[in-house]
């Protein structure tokens, strides 16, 4: 058959085809789209030539013929249009089709919604935020971009509150024209025009500024939700988590049918209580936010990040937070969470900031020295912070918070002692001091608190006499405090002598002077201890004989102590020139090519690769830090 077919025109045979397509009820899908469109040619010349009176009966038997054969696109295209305009043509209202990312993909607006807004704005010169929406999604100039696909919802519900904030009276409408409807027959055959109350009503399909305002809306909306629209993509199962929603714009986390914010909001209470702060294990954090942790434990940096924003959405700060410079906690170690306005952000690189992190981390680790970090230690250590002028509050309350985690999951010590070799002078000895805050304070500090200390000042460039001067001036400090030796009693109506009085009045011979036995013995013995730890580091006469601990510094199994000192001094440095590093192994007696040579032989044994990594400049190779650091603690 040709491309508009007629009857007279057909062959013999396709007649008889025709008919028998006919009298079988027009409804075998076996015979070609041609004897449909026969057809379908008589219907329009009934109902807009003829005119006649059986325009709901035609209407539904070409919607029965859409079910049949609506695959083919072409008959769709005209039966759609014709179904359409025979409703405005006898009278009746066209369904308004939902909200919908779904494009018709015509190449004009589709007659309901230009129908729909034409009778809103011969009512009111302005449009609502759904209306505007309508016109939007409706234009087919307007590309919707995966953002606006994927959230849809959140689209829409972002959309309205956009739309009042860019169009607080509604959008203002003036149209030129007013909507014409003509109807153009598949046939060919005629053309006619669509009579109605829409001939009255304005036409937006005939503007475009107003139109312009709306795509940029739309576009700003899609932007907005880009980054939900990715994790969304990425986890669709989280799409309802808090996670998810901390992705949101503000504004949409505000709504109140955002069930997983209240959620989240409630959950935290209970552990932060009316105080506002509190602690928990990140596991239960993590299942409050809704997030899988996995069965080993290890949380992904991008996962902490993810809970970090989602508790900034609801002004809760947490600690360790790596954005500001603490590690990822493992699924079963302490977190702290405390209210903060936005989540406590701080600036993590500011000097005062680090320097007192810094602090804290060798806090915990002096501490820890003697195998037990003790509550009055903690106590310390935070009374440190709180006396830091130069810290803000949110920073002190983070820092605080930071404390209380990490005296309870110590940092590993070799990655503490790379970090403070990149500290300034200033730095490094308020790092000192903070140890000795913790360690000086016991009245008979540990061997091992002792050693911590001296391998401390080596890491912060310190001279190593200045451990036993800091000792020593907190025993002095400790020696000033008054001793009681009596019990306090005042005795009420013991009257002021006066001064012409040769006598004093005494107080009742009840009140007796005693000595505290314990007290006295107990600061001999801080005396006798004191002492012998610092004999002979002052006196003038000899130079002091080094303590026996410190005879030789701490070896790696397997290495002596000058390769172990000269090993730990290119860990801290990172790298150092050829020539450098050959001077440092002279002034340690060893040769520099048989100590990397040595090294490394050590290092084949145990990693089956090299350690030094030797040329213009000597370094440690970076992935075995980690390993030499899991050597040296599992040996402490």
């Amino acid at each position: 058959m040709p491309y508009w077919p007629s009857y007279s025109d057909m062959s013999p045979a396709a007649r008889r085809a025709f008919l028998d397509w006919m009298r079988d009820g027009r409804r075998n899908p076996a015979y070609g789209i041609g004897h449909v469109f026969v057809f379908f040619y008589g219907l329009e010349h009934r109902l807009f030539v003829e005119r006649g009176d059986d325009a709901a009966l035609l209407v539904r038997e070409v919607e029965r013929l859409l079910t049949i054969y609506g695959t083919n696109n072409s008959f769709r295209g005209y039966a759609t249009t014709f179904v359409t305009t025979a409703c405005v043509w006898y009278g009746a209202r066209l369904p308004l089709p939902p909200l919908s990312p779904e494009r018709a993909g015509g190449p004009e607006m589709d007659i309901a919604t230009r129908l729909h807004l034409g009778e809103r704005l011969a009512a009111a010169p302005s449009l609502s935020a759904e209306d505007a929406l309508r016109w939007a999604l409706a234009s087919p100039d307007t590309y919707l971009r995966t953002p606006a696909l994927r959230c849809f919802e959140e689209f829409v519900q972002l959309w309205n509150i956009r739309f009042v904030k860019h169009f607080p009276a509604g959008l203002a409408v003036n149209a030129k024209s007013n909507i014409s409807l003509r109807y153009r027959a598949a046939s060919a055959a005629f053309e006619v025009e669509v009579v109605g109350p829409h001939q009255q009503w304005p036409d937006v399909s005939s503007i475009s500024k107003p139109l312009d305002k709306l795509q940029g809306l739309v576009a700003e909306c899609t932007d907005e939700l880009d980054t939900f629209s990715r994790f969304v993509g990425r986890k669709p199962a989280l799409r309802n988590s808090m996670v998810a929603a901390a992705m949101l714009p503000d504004d949409l986390q505000r709504t109140p049918g955002l069930v997983a914010v209240g959620d989240f909001r409630r959950r935290l209470v209970s552990v932060m209580g009316e105080q506002g702060r509190g602690s928990t294990t990140a596991q239960i954090l993590f299942e409050m936010a809704g997030i899988e942790v996995p069965p080993d434990g290890k949380i992904s940096a991008a996962v902490a990040d993810d809970l970090g924003r989602a508790l900034d959405s609801i002004d809760v700060a947490i600690e360790p937070d790596r954005r500001y410079g603490s590690s990822v906690p493992r699924a079963d170690e302490q977190v702290f969470v405390f209210k903060a306005q936005a989540g406590g952000p701080v600036d993590a690189a500011r000097t005062a900031f680090t320097a007192m992190r810094a602090q804290v981390e060798v806090a915990v680790l002096a501490a820890g020295a003697d195998g037990d970090a003790s509550f009055e230690e903690l106590q310390r250590t935070i009374a440190r912070i709180r006396a830091a002028s130069d810290l803000s509050g949110v920073e002190q309350a983070r820092l605080i918070a930071f404390a209380v985690t990490t005296f309870n999951s110590p940092p590993k010590r070799a990655r503490v002692m790379r970090k403070l070799a990149e500290m300034g002078e200033a730095e490094r000895r308020a790092i000192a001091g903070a140890a000795f805050a913790v360690v000086g304070d016991n009245p008979t500090p540990d061997v091992a608190e002792v050693k911590f200390l001296e391998r401390l000042h080596k890491s912060l460039g310190l001279p190593k006499e200045a451990v036993y001067e800091g000792l020593h001036q907190a025993a002095a400090a400790r020696s000033d405090e008054p001793i009681a030796i009596s019990e306090e009693k005042r005795v009420a109506g013991v009257p002021i002598p006066k001064e012409s009085a040769p006598a004093r009045a005494l107080p009742p011979a009840a009140s007796r002077i005693r000595f505290d036995a314990a007290r006295l013995a107990r600061t001999r013995q801080e005396t006798d201890a004191v002492s012998a730890l610092l004999s002979g580091i002052f006196e003038e006469e000899a130079p002091p004989p080094p303590p026996a601990m410190a005879d030789q510094p701490a070896t790696l199994k397997g290495l002596d102590g000058p390769h172990t000192e000269l090993l730990e001094l290119l860990e801290l440095r990172g790298a150092m020139s050829r020539s450098e590093f050959d001077r440092h192994a002279r002034e340690m007696r060893l040769l520099p090519d048989g100590a990397i040579e040595r090294i490394n032989d050590w290092s084949f044994d145990r990693f089956d690769e090299a350690l030094i990594e030797d040329g213009d400049e000597v370094a440690v190779a970076p992935h075995l830090r980690d390993r030499i650091a899991e050597i040296r603690e599992s040996a402490a």
